[in-house]
């Protein structure tokens, strides 16, 4: 098969695969409950969503476009679902029933918080867990090994969430207490949304810090552990030893034989971890009061804000099957031995 086949039929596989689940959420957030409940259409909870907020004055002159743009006075099935299809497919979320805004301009203004943050969080503890996996598996049975290995393991260990509670307790309630400065901020006063001046892109920075340190510090130890027990595994390989054996050096077998082999799986990994940044980590901004899509998005979900929450989720499985699509794209360029299943 060739490279141009393979990732065209990969494509087709991964978007119907991406509708299929769009459907299955559809089903179980708006087909179930009415199932539940009989077949009554009034136990439809984007309907009562509605009812409640037609209680307040100020947005009850939406109500009735908001009905029209999910087909809310047709039968759930197919016509409310073929809408729903037809509106996340085109990106078109509609207005939050909350903020009576406009939902991709919500997740807009929220987006560079998101990025800013998740960006960082994901790259880097995987650049680490890199070279210091390869670092451990070197020196495998070792000290270094050893310490590198229960270092990892302890934060790994450790919830992201607990560590920021850790060092917002030792770096900014205590040293505030103690010397009256701050080392890092309290979360109490978060960066504005929208970003004017260099002051405010100074204060967005020392605010993200203790979350930047924490997220490290906790995500870090995985891909470490991870990383180096791929390595470990494919130094035991015949071909490793087999080269060793021929006269290479172990940095040079480690370059031009492990590494390679170490290569695919990480990009798959990597490939899901992606999609995180767009979700985040939820009681990391709840507990930061960071402005971000994940805090936003489970506002949603208490408030049953089916715009925001269908933006959300549908959003999340499209990173995801992109990422995957690209994370075949990159294994068949270094390994084109996957299209063929050799």
């Amino acid at each position: 098969m060739g490279a141009g086949s393979f990732i065209a039929k990969t494509g087709i596989r991964l978007l119907v695969t991406y509708i299929a689940v769009l459907m299955a959420y559809f089903i179980v957030v708006r087909v179930l409950p009415v199932l539940a409940a009989g077949g009554n259409v009034a136990a439809d909870p984007l309907l009562a969503a509605l009812r409640r907020t037609a209680e307040d004055p100020r947005f009850s002159l939406w109500i009735d476009e908001t009905i029209k743009r999910f087909g809310l006075l047709r039968p759930l099935v197919p016509d409310q679902l073929a809408f729903y299809l037809g509106n996340v497919l085109t990106f078109n979320y509609g207005i939050s029933i909350y903020t009576q805004k406009p939902v991709i301009n919500e997740i807009a203004i929220r987006l560079p918080y998101t990025l800013s943050f998740y960006t960082i969080t994901t790259i880097v503890p995987i650049v680490i867990g890199f070279y210091l996996g390869i670092i451990a598996a070197k020196n495998r049975g070792r000290p270094l090994d050893t310490a590198i290995i229960q270092t990892s393991i302890f934060f790994n260990m450790l919830p992201g969430w607990l560590l920021l509670l850790i060092i917002y307790y030792t770096l900014a309630y205590l040293p505030k207490v103690l010397w009256n400065t701050y080392v890092f901020p309290l979360p109490v006063r978060p960066p504005e949304i929208g970003i004017r001046d260099l002051e405010q892109f100074r204060y967005l920075l020392w605010y993200m810090s203790p979350m930047l340190l924490a997220a490290l510090l906790a995500w870090s130890g995985g891909w470490i552990y991870y990383i180096r027990q791929l390595v470990v595994s494919e130094m035991g390989q015949d071909y490793y030893v087999t080269a060793l054996a021929k006269g290479l050096d172990e940095k040079t077998a480690l370059s031009k034989h492990v590494i390679p082999n170490v290569r695919p799986p990480l990009v798959l990994s990597l490939a899901y971890a992606i999609p995180g940044i767009f979700g985040g980590a939820i009681i990391f901004e709840i507990i930061s009061n960071w402005p971000g899509i994940a805090y936003f998005s489970y506002q949603a979900l208490l408030n049953w804000d089916f715009p925001v929450m269908s933006a959300f989720f549908s959003i999340s499985a499209l990173l995801t099957v992109v990422s995957l699509f690209v994370a075949e794209v990159i294994l068949v360029a270094i390994d084109p031995r996957i299209r063929t299943g050799g």
